[in-house]
């Protein structure tokens, strides 16, 4: 089930029931050998061992007396109920109203709930509703004045014919016996349950309901070694880390010496960020116990902020290792999506830096960021940082 579209009303004999619902399937599903619905002459609508059906390109379209589905059956059922079974408070001189109701268990449920002049009813009316239910509250809250429209355009014909009916009845007896009538008996129209069908197709066909397949994309972030890093920083002295983490957040050639940590900084990089095979070089060894680095260029005093955040993360024992994870990925987020609104960007970057607070710091970083996001632009027309007052 993905949105169903049925009609119900208040039965003096049976309570609130389903009438008829319509369907979309992507086959013709197998009529279930037993169908329990009430029967009565106010109840009446198509014929068990009947529907109404159409396809189109993507769906076969059914409507029938109510769904072949139990569980649905059951949803149907409990969404009339609640619908007929609710007081609304309506405007004067109005006739109907429509309200949401529901639950990710039970479904979503937009509700048009209208009466129907009936001469020989008691209290001279018919309750009846429309009902859209659905499993995405999204999908239909976002598009709840299309349906609301389109219930009362039904709900409104449906009236005018039953007032024209019971205008002509009411003039012509004096008989005004109660007595149950179905819905063609009270507005006059045999074909109605027909055109309610072709009506409620045209809902289900339009685009508000149809499944568009998508892909969601995967978190261009993976920092699940991230306990580890942690680890090999405790036996690092704060240079050796700071040489290393600089190096590789800044995209420059890196060589291992009988070691293999550069993995577990790697992942501080998104996903598909290469470091270069050449330029300058940071060669990385351990020799009894303690890690060294040789670097051919020299670290700044002043280092990137997400180098910073980084390694006062990692150095807060406070924080978890799942919290640190969390946190870690957040931190690396931020700048990724900074990387990419500069990349993205056509023309000069000089009031888009300034914007995102860009600090003179973070310039080695987003050069190597900027390009391995996808494009190349020129950051600055002018020299920016003489004007910013930041460092």
């Amino acid at each position: 089930m993905e949105v169903i579209i049925a009609m119900g009303h208040f039965c003096d004999t049976h309570g609130p029931c389903v009438i008829l619902c319509t369907e979309a399937f992507d086959k013709i599903p197998e009529k279930p050998s037993c169908l329990k619905v009430p029967i009565c002459s106010a109840c009446e609508s198509i014929k068990l061992d009947t529907v109404y059906a159409c396809e189109d390109e993507r769906k076969q379209y059914i409507t029938s007396r109510t769904s072949f589905d139990s569980k649905t059956s059951h949803l149907l059922k409990d969404a009339i109920l609640r619908s007929l079974s609710i007081e609304m408070v309506l405007q004067d001189g109005k006739t109907s109203g429509t309200m949401y109701f529901g639950d990710n268990t039970r479904g979503h449920i937009i509700a048009h709930v209208f009466s129907v002049k009936d001469s020989f009813s008691r209290g001279f009316k018919r309750k009846y509703c429309i009902i859209v239910l659905g499993k995405q509250q999204i999908s239909l809250l976002s598009h709840y004045d299309f349906i609301e429209n389109n219930l009362k355009k039904i709900s409104e014909g449906i009236q005018q014919k039953a007032d024209k009916l019971n205008t002509t009845e009411r003039s012509s007896t004096n008989n005004m016996e109660k007595v149950l009538r179905s819905l063609p008996e009270l507005i006059g129209e045999s074909a109605i349950y027909a055109q309610l069908h072709m009506w409620f197709v045209f809902l289900l066909r339009s685009k508000i309901f149809q499944r568009v397949p998508h892909n969601i994309p995967s978190c261009p972030v993976d920092c699940s070694s991230i306990e580890k890093l942690r680890n090999v920083k405790l036996e690092m002295s704060d240079a050796v880390y700071d040489t290393i983490a600089y190096c590789v957040l800044t995209g420059i050639h890196i060589e291992e010496v009988d070691t293999s940590i550069v993995k577990y900084f790697q992942e501080l990089l998104p996903k598909g960020f290469k470091l270069p095979s050449k330029g300058q070089l940071c060669t990385i060894s351990k020799i009894k116990d303690i890690w060294n680095v040789k670097f051919e260029g020299s670290v700044p005093l002043i280092l990137p902020r997400l180098h910073t955040c980084i390694k006062e993360a990692l150095e807060d024992t406070s924080i978890s290792n799942s919290a640190l994870y969390h946190q870690i990925k957040s931190l690396i987020m931020h700048w990724y999506s900074i990387s990419c609104v500069l990349s993205w960007s056509k023309k000069h970057c000089d009031n888009l830096m300034r914007t995102l607070e860009i600090h003179k710091c973070d310039m080695p970083l987003l050069s190597y960021w900027i390009p391995q996001s996808g494009a190349c632009v020129e950051l600055c027309k002018t020299d920016y940082f003489k004007y910013a007052k930041i460092s």
